[in-house]
């Protein structure tokens, strides 16, 4: 009986074999002998299909377009905003997507310090930054709209400090970028910087420099809106973690740089009176890209321009709110406002950028996306 079972998966194993064999037979399965070890070459020549079989494909051709589709290619073509999809969301999905090896390899122009304005009108306006750099069209935005209403208080807090702020520095470069005016102070040593401790801090933070944003009337200018109050202008206080060796190299990073953003109200019981001394400086850079040394007989501390740090402040994670608009900034924004009088708001209206005036040069409130507003 063994026997025969036996016999019987025999006979099996063979007819599937037979069968499986069956269907190759009339394929050019090529002959793995000598002569084919000795000549690996021919294995192209074995599998080489005759120039008939390609002649089918090669005499058809691409099929030529219709009326209709060559209108449509023509009018695509012709729009200036075809290859800028309206859509931010569209362009965050298409910069994420992987990028052919030869592309990573070539070094991608960076945009133009001007390629972006403030006018909304312009193509590269706040609501197409995305085009400048599509980090812009993120999720988590600046500036945003602080309502004390919806914030959450915060009650047990550490004290914001900023130390280093009566510290005079040895220069002050003031530049008019295009875009704003910006005082970037030189230390005489590393340890005259000021430092911004505390608060929603982790750990210290170095001041790099402030600028300015302004309206062209005082009854806009301030980038962040307070309880849905716009005021004449805003201040930030730029400052970047002591973790990392410089300005450039944190601001990519995820708890890189800290702002501190104060507004500014009209001081209307004198017209003439200089409250800010310091902007009598500011007629030295009317034209855009210029610059001005202020001496260290003329500086100034962050004291003169801002004072005590002692007010109630939201905090928030956003975004620088210009491009690239990286979202890696911690926002400390003041609700008590410094003073400014109309006629230093006039020395603010009198810089040129490359395309006029100075002015409006804010960012519209951008959407809160579920982020949470904590109040100091």
């Amino acid at each position: 009986m063994q026997l025969l079972k036996w016999h019987g998966q025999l006979i099996l194993l063979n007819f599937l074999m037979f069968m499986s064999w069956r269907p190759c037979r009339g394929l050019n399965v090529p002959s793995y002998d000598a002569n084919y070890r000795a000549n690996p070459t021919r294995r192209s020549a074995v599998f080489a299909q005759p120039s008939s079989y390609y002649d089918q494909y090669a005499a058809a051709g691409p099929k030529p377009l219709t009326a209709d589709q060559r209108r449509a290619k023509l009018t695509a073509l012709s729009n200036p905003d075809f290859y800028f999809p309206a859509d931010p969301e569209a362009d965050l999905a298409e910069a994420n997507e992987p990028e052919p090896a030869l592309e990573r390899q070539r070094a991608r122009p960076a945009p133009a310090a001007g390629s972006f304005s403030y006018n909304e009108k312009d193509k590269n306006g706040p609501s197409h930054w995305y085009r400048v750099d599509v980090r812009c069209g993120g999720r988590y935005q600046s500036p945003i709209l602080l309502n004390t209403s919806s914030a959450l208080l915060v009650n047990r807090k550490r004290p914001l400090r900023l130390d280093g702020q009566t510290n005079l520095p040895q220069t002050i470069l003031l530049q008019n970028d295009g875009h704003s005016a910006k005082f970037t102070y030189n230390w005489r040593t590393g340890a005259d910087r000021p430092v911004l401790r505390g608060g929603p801090l982790k750990t210290k933070y170095l001041f790099d420099q402030f600028h300015f944003h302004w309206g062209v009337n005082s009854t806009v200018g301030s980038e962040h809106v307070y309880d849905y109050q716009r005021y004449p202008m805003e201040i930030h206080l730029v400052f970047y973690n002591g973790l990392y060796e410089s300005f450039a190299a944190a601001r990519e990073q995820v708890d890189g740089i800290a702002v501190v953003g104060l507004f500014y109200e009209i001081y209307d019981h004198s017209v003439d009176e200089q409250l800010n001394t310091w902007t009598r400086f500011l007629r030295n850079v009317v034209e855009p890209n210029s610059q001005h040394t202020i001496e260290f007989i003329d500086t100034f501390p962050l004291y003169e321009v801002i004072g005590d740090v002692e007010w109630p402040y939201f905090s928030y994670e956003g975004s620088l709110t210009t491009p690239p608009c990286l979202e890696t900034v911690t926002w400390i924004v003041a609700t008590k406002p410094l003073l400014v009088t109309e006629k230093e708001m006039k020395q603010f209206r009198r810089l040129q950028s490359p395309t006029g005036l100075m002015v409006n040069n804010y960012r519209p409130v951008q959407k809160l996306n579920h982020r949470r507003v904590f109040l100091y």
